[in-house]
């Protein structure tokens, strides 16, 4: 007759011991008797060790004398399948591994497509393979087979009808999809063995053999899995005896423990496996045995009784004092960099006192995810060695990510960025490759030659069918060739700049050899076989082993990566070979797609590289129970307890509705839900995992730096053992958020650990000491002076306290020679004898770099940050410029389009506000047509990419847009176009038989001066009374206000600049006409919403297409720029209107009188002049304005060369004060001193 007996008793006794005395009495019982130990797979390894060393305590052996047991297994159910059906020819047969499985269900699913609609949004998504095959292996676990839809289906209706529901019909739709999917599923797998048949088998070994002389001991287990479960059960039936522990406080043979208790799960579990053995013929339930000795000490002991109290929240905790204060401790951290750190200390200075090794620790949190970066860093700096328990997928490797990008390539025929994502995996280098010069291309020539090309490829949209040209590229590719011929050093420059470019070009050409094997291929196995050998022949395999070897000197783990990731590709291969190799039709998409589908599930083996390891691992990971000490770190609220709902394709309440319809020996794992309930068992579990101490901690911010609660558990568990303060809402005696310059020992002491980690702490405390300007206390002086004779390279880490983020001002002597230019009437001189025939005259050194030639955006961006002038025009450092429509070239588009709009105007003496609507579009499309003339790399990129041909549509839309809205606007304005595009200081003497207006030029001191270029978007002029008005206007694709404050500091300077350079060339002309003011015009194509509408569309146009900017207050000149103005209803400029002939400016939009826009100019003089001045000086200061929410480094492009500190370079900001009012004051002050100078 079989027996089950249950060892029970909570995680504070020590189980192992009864259920090892319950087998050495056996084992005296019956000699002949076989003995397996049967735990988790996770600790099988760790488990074996001390079963076998308590075996050998018992045997009172010496220490030294070697200790064998050939009667007792410790197994896993994996491994017990193995040992027991290893040579059984059904256990032979082939099988598939996890990844096998994801290539079968992606197969399934490619070839029932149709039928997938349920699903139709998810399927491309990465990961839904993953998740649809775990689907699949958790109906396989749970017993149920796809001809139990039927069952399921009907009992689901009639469930429906008893409680008065309706049956979901999408949960109908998906149930139907996943068991078609299912069935196809285990269809497939044919003959093949996967873990469900596995299992099946052992059952049925296990029901036929004889195991009258087995007895089985089943340790650590909370759960079964319904297969598990029926391997318990034929255990139990079979067996001479079952003997099984688990975590309980107390039986439960008649009735389920309550849904709150601590031990609700393996209560649950304990009332299953009574009630079986009840109803079993021949199992006799022997009389359950309590753990009696205890595993942990009292403290613990202690922290067990107050944590299943508060989960069965009782209003009595079971108060004891500790008695020993450092058994059970809280503490927060900053955050989780901070945590580790104390951690790591902690750890340290326990091992240095001799009673502890490495191995004794063990670090829980409920989820690494939020700590997986940080890890490695931090305890390498405290010469902690740990070993990361937690699964590591294999899809970001380089190998996955290479064979990936491959396809692509192939797939989306050479796209530029394919080709670089395959060759920045760093697996290909090509083998005596030479480049077009015989240079032999090693290795890092090959690196850099990447890098450069890929710049060249953005730059100008090199793409496609470009990698497979026979034509050589050309570093400048509108160089002449027939040019290049005759100039010798013209071609040598191009030869050596193109060389590099043209070596990647012919490597990438050769993939065509690969691509033509992938073509030709009949089947999945001749595709395998082309993809291998290129690999092979690729030299990768070489690659990987050269990685390995690298690391190995440094990362036992990481050396083991490349070839674990090797052997799962060939496994791949076997397997879809096996599988589909000969399946038919075979496409090249579906291969590849396949292959990406079993790397998802890959896992690289966790084997640690030393015993004398920290293991850190998560709470939901059974772990050994011999661990000393446990860290339960990220103890917050968002975690603990974890509130988390079902993340596969059935919901929770699809799956609570599905268990309902399933037959009593079948059931799904726990959903979220029932997670929910299992929580405080599952964080019991981890903080009874040491017998001797438990650390609690909390990061109060999260990576994210938004601030995290501490968990219930932590604030309840501190609150009975007197660490929480209920008023403060804290802990007592918490650590404190970051060292002190003036800690005592006893503060100090958290941060002591080994020397890269204590200097790193005593960086920070020096920095703190210096910015608070308070000296070192006796703690850290000790520290300084131990670290400076003990550490080499404590002088250069000090020494960069000392660093302030400043720059070096240039001396005015170099300033002058990098910036300054040839004096405008000594270049005019010198090209005025060229041009006669003349001999060139001599010119002073002095004049020939003393004329600073700058735009006016140049010199806003002086004002905006002097370093970012320094780095953009005086080093001249550019970003890289990348294939898009920039900014700059979608610009240039607009400026010329509606340039050439308005001369064609002029040139047909055309009215604009009497063209009609065909007239118009033809207008405009011959303007844009002429406009993209001028940029012939815009039609080449657009198209290249169709993402950049739907860019260009964009563009064109708005140029519709925006003549339309012109046409518009002159209808309801008196003000007439002069002219458009007028550019003034530039060198052409002509552009299109328009001329330049003269340069503005301002004399600085030191014989400088500055000469200013740009162009003018348009000149307006309106007559009133008989006397022209000149009115600027600029085009912005921004929506750019006028703002008093930013025109009075220099930051926009460039409205009045034009304004000013108008007023001087009416001064040359010696024109009478007046300067009415600039607005600003928004390029823009708006979308409207037809319900939100409130008058035409036309008219809707026009108010999102209002001038902004800086006008005369004359209510006559108003009116005749805005007819609007005469109805109270302004339709062109940002005004209102009021009926006592009052006009207000809106946001954007100032009105000025003639003498407050002269002392505008004047002011803008002044700016001009001193940033020429300063940039003369030599100013490189990193000083970035400020202005309300606005400063200097936003969207700029030297972030990373400034590494300016928000926190530490405060100072060096330039914050401007004023406001508009405090500008118009000092607008009066300059206009009343102008007047006193006159």
């Amino acid at each position: 007759m079989s027996s089950l007996r249950f060892i029970l008793g909570t995680a504070a006794y020590d189980h192992r011991a009864s259920l090892l005395a319950e087998m050495k009495k056996q084992m005296v019982t019956d000699p002949n008797g076989e003995f397996f130990y049967l735990v988790p797979n996770h600790i099988k390894f760790a488990t074996e060790i001390e079963v076998l060393n308590r075996l050998k305590d018992t045997a009172a052996l010496d220490d030294d004398q070697p200790y064998a047991q050939m009667k007792v297994q410790v197994l896993s159910f994996s491994r017990l399948a193995w040992y027991l059906l290893r040579d059984t020819p059904a256990f032979q047969a082939p099988r598939l591994s996890p990844t096998g499985l994801t290539m079968l269900t992606a197969q399934i699913v490619n070839q029932h497509q149709n039928e997938m609609q349920m699903f139709a949004g998810e399927v491309k998504r990465p990961g839904f393979i993953k998740e649809l095959t775990q689907q699949l292996t958790e109906l396989q676990t749970a017993k149920i087979a796809p001809t139990d839809y039927a069952a399921i289906i009907e009992r689901a209706k009639t469930w429906a009808q008893t409680n008065h529901q309706v049956l979901d019909d999408v949960w109908q739709a998906k149930l139907k999809v996943i068991f078609m999917v299912y069935g196809e599923f285990v269809k497939a797998l044919g003959d093949y063995q996967d873990i469900s048949q596995i299992d099946a088998l052992l059952v049925k070994y296990l029901q036929q053999k004889d195991l009258s002389h087995a007895y089985f001991y089943l340790d650590r287990f909370s759960q079964f899995t319904a297969r598990e479960l029926q391997i318990v059960q034929a255990l139990i039936k079979n067996a001479q005896a079952t003997t099984i522990s688990l975590i309980l406080d107390r039986p439960y043979h008649n009735e389920l423990p309550d849904e709150h208790n601590l031990f609700y799960e393996s209560g649950c579990q304990y009332y299953r496996l009574v009630r079986f053995a009840k109803q079993t013929p021949g199992v006799k339930l022997a009389d359950d045995l309590m753990a009696d000795q205890p595993r942990v000490n009292e403290d613990l002991q202690v922290l067990e009784r107050v944590f299943a109290a508060q989960t069965q929240m009782l209003s009595e905790l079971p108060i004891e004092p500790l008695k020993d204060p450092k058994s059970i401790q809280f503490f927060t951290a900053s955050n989780r960099v901070a945590e580790l750190n104390l951690i790591a200390a902690k750890i340290r200075q326990l091992v240095s006192t001799g009673k502890y090794r490495y191995r004794d620790f063990l670090i829980l949190t409920r989820h690494l995810d939020g700590y997986a970066t940080m890890l490695d860093s931090v305890f390498k700096a405290h010469e902690v060695p740990i070993f990361n328990d937690l699964e590591r997928l294999m899809n970001n490797h380089p190998l996955v990510n290479l064979i990936e990008a491959l396809f692509k390539v192939y797939q989306r025929h050479f796209a530029t960025s394919d080709v670089m994502h395959l060759l920045k995996t760093g697996l290909l280098v090509p083998k005596d490759m030479h480049d077009d010069l015989g240079r032999t291309v090693t290795k890092k020539y090959f690196q850099n030659a990447i890098y450069q090309t890929e710049n060249w490829c953005l730059q100008y949209g090199r793409t496609g069918d470009d990698w497979l040209s026979k034509q050589k590229w050309h570093f400048d590719p509108n160089v002449d060739e027939e040019e290049l011929k005759h100039h010798a050093d013209m071609q040598k420059r191009d030869r050596l700049a193109s060389a590099p470019l043209n070596v990647i070009k012919d490597y990438v050409n050769g993939l065509q050899k690969f691509f033509n094997q992938l073509d030709q291929a009949q089947n999945g196995t001749e595709a395998a076989k082309a993809l291998y050998s290129f690999l092979v022949g690729a030299g990768v395999v070489e690659r990987l082993q050269e990685w390995s070897v690298a690391d190995s000197q440094i990362d036992l783990t990481r050396a083991q990566e490349p070839q674990q990731v090797w052997q799962v590709f060939c496994n791949i291969l076997d397997e879809y070979v096996q599988i589909l190799g000969q399946q038919q039709p075979f496409m090249i998409d579906e291969f590849a797609d396949l292959l990406m589908a079993g790397f998802e599930t890959a896992q690289y083996s966790q084997i640690p590289s030393t015993l004398d390891q920290v293991v850190i691992s998560e709470t939901g990971i059974v772990q050994t129970d011999t661990r000393k000490v446990v860290f339960m770190m990220g103890a917050t609220s968002d975690v603990m307890p974890e509130a988390k709902s079902a993340t596969g394709l059935l919901s929770d309440p699809d799956r609570e509705l599905l268990n309902a319809c399933l037959s009593d020996e079948q059931f799904l794992p726990a959903s979220g839900v029932e997670k929910m309930s299992g929580e405080p068992f599952l964080n019991y579990l981890g903080f009874m995992s040491g017998k001797e101490r438990l650390i609690i901690s909390a990061p109060q911010l999260g990576n994210d730096e938004k601030p995290l609660g501490l968990s219930p558990y932590m604030i309840d568990l501190a609150m009975a053992f007197d660490r929480w303060d209920a008023d403060k809402k804290q802990l007592k005696d918490d650590l404190p958020f970051m060292a002190q310059p003036q800690d005592s020992a006893l503060e100090a002491w958290p941060y002591v650990s080994a020397p890269a980690a204590v200097l790193g702490n005593l960086m920070q405390v020096l920095r703190q000491a210096l910015d608070d300007h308070q000296p070192l206390g006796a703690a850290w002086s000790f520290l300084s002076k131990l670290m400076a004779q003990n550490l080499t390279r404590y002088d250069w880490t000090a020494k960069s306290l000392e660093y302030a983020n400043e720059t070096t001002p240039l001396p005015a002597a170099l300033a002058e020679r990098l910036y300054g230019q040839w004096d405008p009437e000594a270049l005019d001189a010198q090209t005025q004898a060229m041009q006669n025939g003349q001999p060139l005259p001599q010119t002073a050194p002095k004049l020939q770099h003393n004329t600073l030639y700058a735009s006016i955006s140049q010199l806003q961006d002086y004002y905006r940050n002097p370093y970012e002038y320094f780095l953009k025009y005086g080093l001249r450092i550019q970003k890289r410029e990348e294939l898009e429509i920039s900014a700059d070239k979608s610009g240039t588009f607009f400026h010329d389009s509606l340039d050439c709009f308005m001369r064609l105007l002029n040139q047909q003496n055309l009215q604009l506000s009497e063209l009609n609507d065909d007239q118009l579009q033809h207008l405009t499309h011959q303007a844009m047509a002429w406009a993209f003339d001028q940029q012939p790399q815009l039609i080449q990129l657009t198209q290249n990419y169709q993402r950049l041909a739907f860019r260009k549509r964009q563009l064109e839309r708005l140029v519709e847009t925006m003549t339309k809205v012109l046409r518009n606007q002159a209808k309801l304005t008196h003000a007439q176009n002069v002219v458009t595009e007028q550019k003034f200081g530039v060198m052409d003497l002509n552009d299109q038989g328009q001329h330049s207006f003269a340069p503005l030029i301002y004399p600085l001191d030191q014989g400088h001066k500055v000469y200013l270029r740009g162009r003018i978007d348009r000149i307006d002029a309106v007559e009133l009374n008989q006397e022209p008005y000149l009115m600027v206007v600029d085009y912005k694709s921004g929506n750019q206000q006028f703002n008093l404050v930013e025109a009075y500091d220099g930051l926009a300077l460039q409205m009045l600049s034009y304004l000013n350079s108008l007023s001087h060339q009416l001064k040359l002309n010696q024109q009478t006409a007046k300067i009415a003011g600039a607005l600003y015009l928004h390029l823009q194509n708006p979308v409207f919403k037809w319900e939100s509408l409130s008058g035409s569309l036309a008219s809707e146009e026009l108010k999102s297409h209002r001038y902004r900017g800086v006008l005369l207050n004359d209510r006559q000149l108003l009116s005749d720029l805005d007819r609007g103005i005469d109805d109270f209803k302004p339709q062109l400029l940002s005004l209102r209107a009021f009926k006592n002939g009052n006009l207000k400016a809106s946001s954007g939009m100032a009105l000025v009188d003639e003498k407050q826009l002269a002392a505008l100019l004047a002011r803008n003089q002044e700016r001009i002049v001193n940033a020429a001045t300063q940039i003369f000086n030599g100013d490189t200061a990193l000083r970035p304005y400020r202005l309300d929410k606005q400063d200097g480094l936003q969207y700029s492009d030297y972030q990373d060369i400034y590494r300016f500190d928000p926190m530490l370079d405060q100072k060096h900001y330039r914050d401007i004060l004023l406001t508009e009012r405090d500008v118009a004051e000092k607008l009066k002050q300059d206009q009343s001193q102008g007047d006193k100078n006159e």
